[in-house]
């Protein structure tokens, strides 16, 4: 029995290839070849469809796109709204292609790219109007009820729980208990790829934080580790698999702990592979150790970033309680040296905390300029079901299209959320942050710790 997989292309202001992958459905794919279905992907965002773009060392890319109308609700933002992925022909020749399929799964990532699954869900009825449509990912589990209202009429299923229960359910998977546990998952799939420039996996699902502005603490009951052994097992296979050497990490907490980090990274060491780690979603500078620091140089972790968000620790014990300043400032010691360059090392700011101002960040961005590591600024946006959104009183009646990161500080949502600045503002902002990075120079700052 024949399932179609499909990841949607993306509808935003902008989009790049940082590592993207749907790594839900990689995971489901093998779940269910284990029962006996074939199992087909369209990756809408796959780089084997566009091979004109350039891709870089570490896997990472442009993706094509094409200029689309501004929805109405964003009429007003003075930016290009753009399609990025592959052509429609392209997914409906695919689609014609598996007309046989008896299911076809449509994963989802931001709330706010939620035109991309319209677009696949409608192309898929008109195309495929025998095969059921089952409907999963984030954007369900975040704003259910907003799914429901656009996609209940269309589909055979909207899974708004975590996990895989509800679509195995229907599928009518024996044992499907058994998958509540992320240490039964499988590896993620990637022979659904003709080439692969980069593999992502997680150690863990869920986080054990509770940040006001996130949302992943409080969709997640608890927090899964998988077994050390099973992690390394896996990046043996997926590497023999793959011919890759870029492995990435999309945990929301890492390291787990300092015993678990250090113990796996020993288990790494061992293997001698030929392999670049990114971790994307930004490590917990607290919990990185001199040992630690060692390990991820030997390993060969490329740009290790470190989460901080804000030099406030105001603002942390308001928002996170995670990680403070002096937290910050003994991981980069600690890092430098155990031989990374300080521009080798970045740091996470987060524009747009509760409580803090436009000249609150220009604060902690130019505190970290002393440090000669390189500054990665992100915009705050809400995101359905954290604390910050309840706390707002926000509900679903407001259209996720409003929550993108690119436009909610300067934007707001009209009638409840003043903006946090004005558009020029957030430009101007990101300008400083360009042009300090651009001046970094290291040799004095490492040997002052060196």
């Amino acid at each position: 029995m024949k399932i179609i997989l499909i990841n949607p292309p993306v509808y935003d202001f902008s989009a790049y290839d940082v590592w993207i992958k749907p790594l839900g459905i990689l995971y489901l794919s093998n779940i269910l070849k284990k029962h006996n279905f074939e199992i087909v992907l369209l990756d809408c965002l796959d780089r084997n469809f566009f091979l004109d773009k350039p891709v870089k060392e570490n896997g990472t890319g442009k993706y094509p796109y094409e200029v689309v109308q501004k929805p109405s609700v964003l009429s007003n933002i003075p930016l290009r709204y753009k399609r990025y992925g592959v052509s429609k022909k392209i997914i409906e020749d695919f689609l014609l292609t598996h007309k046989d399929a008896r299911y076809v799964i449509v994963t989802s990532c931001m709330s706010y790219w939620y035109l991309g699954v319209e677009e696949i869900i409608d192309t898929v009825k008109r195309l495929l109007p025998e095969s059921k449509i089952i409907l999963g990912g984030t954007y369900p589990v975040i704003m259910p009820e907003h799914a429901k209202s656009l996609f209940s009429s269309k589909v055979a299923l909207i899974s708004c729980k975590p996990g895989f229960y509800e679509v195995l359910d229907y599928l009518d998977i024996p044992e499907k208990e058994y998958y509540n546990s992320f240490e039964n998952f499988p590896a993620p799939d990637y022979t659904l790829y003709k080439r692969v420039w980069y593999v992502v996996l997680r150690l863990s699902y869920g986080c054990g934080n509770r940040c006001t502005y996130c949302a992943t603490g409080s969709i997640f009951s608890d927090y899964q580790v998988k077994d050390i052994k099973k992690v390394v097992k896996e990046i043996i296979e997926l590497y023999n698999l793959t011919n890759c050497q870029n492995f990435v990490f999309y945990d929301d907490y890492l390291p787990i702990n300092k015993r678990y980090f250090l113990d796996l990274f020993k288990e790494l060491s061992k293997l001698n592979l030929k392999i670049k780690f990114f971790t994307p979603n930004g490590i917990n500078p607290k919990l990185i150790s001199k040992e630690t620091a060692i390990l991820l140089k030997q390993l060969n972790f490329i740009d290790p970033r470190l989460s901080l968000e804000t030099v406030s620790n105001l603002t942390h014990n308001l928002v996170d309680k995670k990680v403070f300043l002096k937290d910050f400032e003994e991981a980069l010691k600690n890092l430098v040296l155990a031989g990374y360059n300080p521009n080798e090392i970045s740091v996470y700011l987060l524009a747009g905390l509760p409580g803090e101002t436009i000249e609150d960040v220009y604060n902690s961005i130019n505190i970290m300029s002393a440090y000669k590591v390189r500054i990665r600024l992100s915009e705050l946006s809400i995101v359905p079901k954290s604390k910050l959104f309840y706390d707002l009183n926000l509900d679903e009646t407001v259209d996720p299209l409003l929550y993108n990161n690119t436009i909610f500080l300067f934007h707001g949502i009209p009638g409840k959320i003043k903006p946090w600045c004005n558009f020029e503002e957030m430009q101007q902002l990101k300008n400083h942050v360009k042009e300090i990075n651009s001046k970094i120079n290291v040799l004095d700052f490492k040997e002052s710790y060196v």
